[in-house]
């Protein structure tokens, strides 16, 4: 059974993306997708997004994190859970970031 946990990003939006965006363990990153922005400047786009809010509220962005049992489901069965996810919190309106971490022995 999938857990599932919501934190929000406070401080650093650019080290939180280069955390989940981390070559070593989204397989090269070919495990990354991204609605709304690419992955490669999404600091950028969701800074921007931020600076046109009215209401900024205290957090820069929220990171979802899904974890599955080993072999509860494949990492391309998990990177569309991952991305149905995204898709219902954000409910099309936000840009995200999506990816799968390979756990590294």
């Amino acid at each position: 059974m999938a857990v599932t946990k919501i934190k929000p990003v406070k401080s650093t939006l650019s080290k939180a993306l280069d955390y989940i965006e981390n070559p070593d363990k989204t397989d090269g990153k070919m495990l990354i997708s991204s609605f709304g922005c690419s992955y490669e400047t999404a600091d950028i786009e969701f800074g921007y997004t931020l600076s046109q809010a009215l209401d900024k509220g205290n957090n820069l962005a929220f990171h979802l994190i899904q974890s599955f049992a080993p072999g509860e489901v494949d990492y391309e069965k998990a990177h569309e859970i991952g991305k149905q996810l995204a898709d219902a919190v954000t409910k099309g309106q936000h840009e995200y970031v999506v990816t799968d971490f390979v756990k590294i022995s």
